[in-house]
C-alpha cells in the first residue's frame, strides 16, 4: 500500500537548502576566479565549482553575474590585445604575408572550382 498523502515538506526544505549552499559555493568560486584573474564563462565556472552548467543557466542571479563578468572580460581583452608598440615595418611585413596568403587561397579556390566544373561535366556526360 502506498501513502496517499506523503509528507514531502522536509525533502523540499532540504533540496532548497542544498540549492542555496550550491549557489553560495558558485559565488565564492566566481570571487576567487576574479582575484586570480581567470577567464569567467559558464564552462570554467562549472569546472571550478564542480557544479553542472544547467544549474548555472537555470539560476537567474548566477546567470546575470556570469554574463556581466564575461562581457567585462571581453571588453578588457580588446584593450589588452591592442599592441601600440608594433612598428610600421612589422605591420608592413604582416600585411604582405596576408596578401600573399589571400592570393594563394584565391588561386586554390579557382583551381577547385575548375576541378569541380570538370567533374560535373563528366558526370552529366555519363547520364
Amino acid at each position: 500500500m502506498s501513502n496517499k498523502n506523503p509528507n514531502t515538506s522536509k525533502i523540499i526544505e532540504i533540496a532548497k537548502q542544498k540549492s542555496l549552499d550550491t549557489e553560495k559555493k558558485v559565488f565564492s568560486t566566481i570571487k576567487s576566479m576574479i582575484k586570480n584573474k581567470k577567464v569567467i564563462n559558464y564552462n570554467t565556472v562549472s569546472q571550478e565549482s564542480m557544479v553542472s552548467k544547467s544549474f548555472l543557466y537555470n539560476n537567474e542571479g548566477i546567470r546575470k553575474k556570469i554574463d556581466m563578468l564575461r562581457n567585462e572580460q571581453d571588453n578588457l581583452k580588446n584593450v589588452i590585445n591592442h599592441k601600440p608598440n608594433t612598428s610600421d615595418k612589422s605591420k608592413d611585413v604582416i600585411i604582405e604575408s596576408l596578401k600573399f596568403k589571400i592570393e594563394r587561397l584565391e588561386k586554390d579556390n579557382k583551381d577547385l572550382k575548375a576541378a569541380l566544373a570538370a567533374k560535373y561535366s563528366e558526370f552529366y556526360k555519363d547520364l
